[in-house]
């Protein structure tokens, strides 16, 4: 994701399932790059965070929209 950012590209991380319940500190972590609306914006999917109570302040979307994400990305990556 760091190398996205490198080139300028606009990177979005979204958190499905135990991510959702990740800080922000260790999302950046894994990122390789400070996380944040201005810098690497985070969503999480709703339905992972009402499941597991998620306390996190992740904006959040729903499956549809994860959908309409996916496919204008030029770029996926899933770990």
């Amino acid at each position: 994701m760091a190398y996205a950012l490198g080139l300028g590209r606009r990177t979005v991380v979204v958190l499905a399932g135990a991510a959702v319940t990740e800080s922000e500190e260790t999302i950046g972590g894994l990122a390789g790059s400070p996380v944040g609306e201005e810098v690497m914006p985070v969503l999480a999917v709703r339905a992972d965070v009402e499941e597991r109570l998620a306390t996190e302040r992740w904006a959040t979307v729903d499956y549809e929209a994860l959908l309409d994400l996916i496919l204008a990305a030029e770029v996926v990556v899933a770990w």
